[in-house]
Formats: structure tokens, sequence, C-alpha cells
């Protein structure tokens, strides 16, 4: 009879004690929206400075030659903060961090994709400092996402 009750606890599955990790899923995610903030600011409500100098003055954006279109780059603003605002509201209310973690997973590695493509013009330092800022946002989506599995 042990046998058989042994048996039947070794197939049944555990039971979810919910995330390993909550806090380094928030903090992760946090970080991502704070970092994402001064770009969605500048973007959203001083569209042409943000195409001509992001960062400090640096103009990687502007450097690719493309032309500078308000509506686009006030959009991307726009989404940018409603992301952040998503991700604030999810580090605070601890509900949702899978999904939104996905979502700065999936604009993150799209944002990196593009632009480990197109580097060429730029100095070793901005190509540099580029990439590893683009680097951070999927980096700290997939420590969120690590972080959040259940237990």
């Amino acid at each position: 009879m042990e046998e058989a009750a042994s048996a039947m606890s070794i197939t049944t599955p555990p039971e979810e004690t919910g995330p390993r990790h909550p806090g380094v899923a928030r903090v992760s995610l946090g970080l991502v929206a704070l970092s994402m903030l001064p770009a969605g600011f500048q973007a959203a409500f001083t569209p042409k400075t943000f195409f001509e100098d992001f960062p400090l003055g640096r103009g990687w954006i502007a450097h690719g030659g493309d032309a500078y279109n308000e509506h686009l780059v006030r959009d991307v603003g726009g989404l940018f903060l409603a992301l952040i605002l998503a991700t604030f509201w999810t580090v605070f209310t601890h509900q949702h961090r899978r999904a939104v973690a996905v979502a700065w997973l999936v604009q993150g590695l799209l944002h990196l994709s593009f632009h480990l493509q197109h580097l060429e013009g730029f100095k070793t330092v901005d190509s540099i400092g580029l990439v590893g800022s683009l680097v951070m946002v999927p980096a700290l989506a997939l420590l969120a996402l690590w972080a959040d599995r259940s237990a």
C-alpha cells in the first residue's frame, strides 16, 4: 500500500508556489522603464531634438541620413511612454510582469537587430555605446522573465 501511495506522489505534479524572485523581476523591469523614460519624453515632446541629437548630442538617429518625420518620432515617443507607464504599473501592482517583460523583449530585440545591421559610419565609441545600450533592454527583460518563472 505504501508503494502505491509513493508512486502516486511521484506522478502528481507539485503545486506552483509562485514566482521564484519577484523582486528581481520588478527591479529589472523598473530599470528598463527608468532608462527609457528620457528617450520617451524627448521623442514625444521635443521630436526634432530627439531626431537630431539623441543621445546627449551624439546624433545616433539622424546619423542614418533618413528624413526627419515629426509624426513618426512623436508616435515612437508616445509608444515608449505608454509601455513605460504599463511597466511602472506592473512594478507597483505586481501584476502582468511576464507580459510586460515579453513586450520589452520583442521591442528590444527588434531594435537591436536593426542597429546591428546599420553600424557603418559610426565612430567606435558610438558603436559600442549604441550596441551596449540596446542590449540592456532585452537582457533586463530576459532577467525579469527568468526571475518571474514559477518555482
